[in-house]
């Protein structure tokens, strides 16, 4: 049976987009899709749908140009605001998670997380049966791919977590941290919240 093709929404793949140009500038963002062979993407922008848009892979091209732009102290701060202004677009403007937004706070994040794993193929949510506070597991991260590190790199998950966090119990009140990381060598990347001090 042939392995099948996981693709990037034309949601997440704008997204990008967006955040990039908003952190980069356009002409960084022009750089940088056409260094990867995607420049009609940056001409001519996907709308906010859950329609397909490239292979998980050629995203992952993206990601890879900017470390080779800032290199990995620079990439993984980018990565992180990515994330965060991603989940970002999809709620503020997308409306996507309005039906769940009087929901109590554990829930509302735990099915945050949810919709976060089903629309973009990536991860699965963990109950934490001590907490109450769904957790993210990445056992196929592709950030990771071809990394080797002595520090978690993959921050575009904990900004995404970070903004659904805030979403759902109030601005700042926990940080997400990731526990487990492949290019640490560990067998997945594990993404927990954390309260912050004083809260």
């Amino acid at each position: 049976m042939a392995k099948q093709v996981r693709m990037a929404t034309n949601m997440s793949i704008r997204s990008v987009i967006d955040s990039i140009t908003e952190i980069m500038g356009p002409n960084g963002t022009r750089i940088i899709f056409r260094n990867i062979g995607l420049s009609h993407l940056f001409d001519n922008p996907p709308e906010y749908t859950w329609d397909p848009c490239i292979p998980t892979t050629e995203q992952v091209k993206i990601y890879s140009e900017l470390e080779t732009m800032v290199g990995i102290n620079g990439a993984v701060g980018i990565w992180r605001r990515i994330g965060y202004m991603n989940i970002r677009s999809v709620v503020e403007i997308g409306h996507v998670l309005d039906a769940i937004i009087d929901l109590p706070p554990k829930e509302k994040f735990h099915k945050s997380l949810e919709f976060f794993t089903v629309g973009s193929g990536k991860g699965a949510v963990v109950d934490n049966q001590e907490t109450g506070i769904a957790e993210l597991d990445l056992s196929d991260c592709l950030l990771c791919e071809g990394h080797t590190s002595s520090r978690p790199i993959c921050s575009l998950y904990e900004g995404v977590m970070q903004y659904i966090s805030d979403w759902s119990f109030g601005k700042g009140v926990y940080v997400p941290r990731e526990t487990e990381c492949i290019a640490r060598g560990d067998g997945r990347c594990y993404f927990v919240l954390v309260k912050k001090e004083g809260r």
